[in-house]
């Protein structure tokens, strides 16, 4: 079991979120969770709220900004029929005017309005002027219009209060909500207007919500219609300046409502306040009133967003690197690339879930985590996998490597390949005469003579199930049904035809190599084979130094015998291969091609071997 990836893949994990490498793609899934529920089930603004803008209609017909404050002071007049429940101005009034003193006498009358306090980005707080301050005491509220949007330029966040010295001071959508509850608890209606208990808290515990504590903002959808985007109807109510003052019909629709009056026009935009940008606009930024509209929509319907405490975002993170090694360790690379493609619409739809019940839920770190754990598990297993062939040292097909690989528990035991007993077929073959061709050939002739007749012949052997266990000079000794033990007579009987069809593949392959060795000027090849199937000793040889896997018992020793008694088959014999009983009996009724049998004394044993043939023996 591979702890080791899954370990590494958490550490590192945990590390780059320490690192904040996960929070830019974490905002980018911020982005695509808002455009998919817009797409989805897009969310409403709450109709309370409507923007007054100072658009560039409204600049044409009043003229250019700045505008002398008496045209404010005549916006609140023409507002007191419409009875709005609070009206906010994002607009700083730092400077003293010739008109403040009118301002300020319709701030009295209307006794519902809130002003905003800016900050040059140095900490130094932008006032109101007191020639407005000073003569409406007592009849308007102040809120901060600060805000710092996120690395990327999108406004994600912001803080309710500002914390200075022993006070806190609202910001201007919490001044806002404040004027509204006041004024909706006057009114006498049939049915009382009042805030819900979760609304509420936003104005009774701010010392929750100061700027340490900054609140993610559910953005409900576009803004306004502008640079050929066209709102849905779900979109923010946004009124024309000019249009509220010149059209009394529109007076009906702004009765109890919270009315932010700021600049949207074009080019304005930037000089008089900071642009922003949402996840509906990312390009073209749009104006800040709507930050507040945002963020008052979301006090009215405590639908701020939150996100997972960073214990159980790391808890997450470790999770999906240990869970990736378990779930990921039994498949292979393509079924974890399937997991890797399935995982990610999966996982982003929990978070859509989530997001869509105000859960910011991680989506980078574990998705990137897990890949990390998939990358550092195909890392292990490579490295084990060619541990394990290097630790064989023996040629293997792709299918044998990959066989092998699946059985590796049955092999090995803390990195060493334990000894077994297991049954196989092993073929010995050898090539006649090769002494004195050595003795005549060039030496790089030679070498290139013997690989390329030992790359050919070994193709034969892989191609049906054998490994190469060693090259002795000029013979190969190769098995089959080894490394891993096969049990059940079926399989040593398949082990046994293998052999035997891959002999027979090597003699005719070996017609094909000597014409190609003729036309070469190269000698040509003649060799035997002998096969044996019988009990094996499997294991690692060698010392501390070297050490490689082999076979051993005397199923190796009368194979050898076997091949080098092929050396007494006639040449007219059609395959120079000659099998022990035991293979026999186990092959016999698969091939046409009459057996010739003998019984011969096989040097260095006392008992006879009955031996076969495929074709003729010549007096054995």
């Amino acid at each position: 079991m591979f702890l080791g990836p899954g370990l590494a893949a958490a550490g590192l994990g945990v590390s780059l979120f320490g690192l904040g490498v996960w929070e830019p793609l974490e905002q980018m899934v911020y982005t695509g969770l808002f455009l998919t529920r817009d797409r989805l089930d897009a969310l409403e603004w709450d109709d309370r709220i409507v923007v007054i803008a100072i658009d560039n209609a409204s600049l044409e017909t009043y003229g250019p900004y700045p505008w002398p404050r008496d045209r404010y002071a005549n916006l609140l007049d023409h507002l007191m029929a419409a009875q709005p429940a609070a009206i906010g101005f994002d607009i700083l009034m730092p400077e003293t005017t010739a008109n403040d003193a009118q301002l300020a006498e319709s701030i009295r009358f209307s006794n519902n309005v809130v002003l905003a306090v800016g900050g040059d980005g140095q900490g130094n707080s932008i006032q109101v002027t007191s020639t407005l301050t000073t003569p409406a005491q007592g009849f308007f509220d102040l809120g901060h219009v600060k805000h710092t949007p996120d690395l990327d330029g999108l406004s994600r966040q912001s803080f309710l209060y500002e914390r200075y010295q022993a006070s806190l001071a609202p910001s201007f959508a919490i001044a806002l909500l404040d004027v509204y509850q006041r004024t909706i608890t006057n009114l006498l209606t049939d049915t009382p207007l009042a805030l819900s208990t979760q609304s509420a808290r936003f104005l009774e515990q701010p010392e929750q919500f100061d700027q340490s504590r900054p609140i993610l903002i559910n953005w409900p959808g576009l803004t306004r219609p502008d640079h050929n985007k066209t709102v849905s109807p779900q979109g923010l109510t946004t009124l024309s300046f000019g249009e509220v003052l010149n059209n009394d019909a529109l007076l009906d629709q702004l009765q109890n409502k919270i009315l932010l009056v700021g600049y949207t026009a074009t080019g304005v935009i930037g000089s008089v306040q900071d642009p922003i940008r949402t996840p509906f606009e990312q390009d073209i930024p749009t104006s800040g009133v709507y930050l507040h509209a945002a963020i008052l929509d979301n006090l009215l319907n405590d639908r701020f967003l939150s996100r997972l405490p960073n214990s159980w975002t790391l808890g997450l993170i470790i999770l999906s690197a240990l869970g990736s090694s378990l779930v990921l360790q039994p498949i292979g690379l393509r079924g974890r690339l399937i997991f890797m493609i399935a995982l990610i619409p999966a996982w982003f739809l929990v978070t859509y879930l989530g997001f869509i019940a105000g859960l910011w839920l991680p989506m980078a770190a574990p998705i990137g985590t897990t890949l990390l754990g998939m990358m550092f598990l195909q890392v292990a297993e490579q490295r084990e996998r060619q541990a394990l062939t290097d630790l064989f040292a023996i040629s293997l097909s792709p299918e044998m490597a990959d066989f092998i690989w699946k059985h590796k528990d049955e092999l090995l035991t803390q990195g060493q390949i334990h000894s077994q007993e297991l049954t196989a077929t092993l073929l010995f073959s050898d090539i006649r005469g090769f002494t004195t061709i050595s003795e005549t050939l060039p030496s790089e002739q030679l070498i290139f003579w013997l690989n390329r007749y030992f790359e050919v012949m070994t193709e034969c052997i892989m191609a049906h199930g054998g490994v190469v266990d060693k090259y002795i000079g000029d013979a190969i000794m190769a098995a089959f049904g080894a490394p891993v033990s096969r049990s059940g007579e079926d399989a040593i009987q398949q082990d046994a035809l293998a052999a035997v069809n891959a002999s027979m593949a090597m003699v005719n392959r070996l017609k094909d190599l000597n014409q190609e060795f003729a036309a070469q000027g190269l000698p040509t090849v003649r060799f035997g084979i002998g096969l044996h199937t019988g009990p094996l000793v499997a294991g690692t040889v060698g010392s501390r130094h070297r050490a490689n896997y082999s076979l051993f018992g005397d199923t190796v020793n009368i194979a050898a015998r076997l091949q080098d008694m092929t050396k007494q088959l006639t040449k007219s014999s059609p395959y120079p291969i000659l099998m022990s009983e035991a293979t026999y009996q186990r092959v016999a009724n698969h091939y046409d091609i009459i057996a010739e049998k003998a019984r011969i004394q096989l040097r260095g044993r006392t008992a006879q071997t009955t031996v076969y043939a495929l074709g003729e023996l010549d007096n054995v």
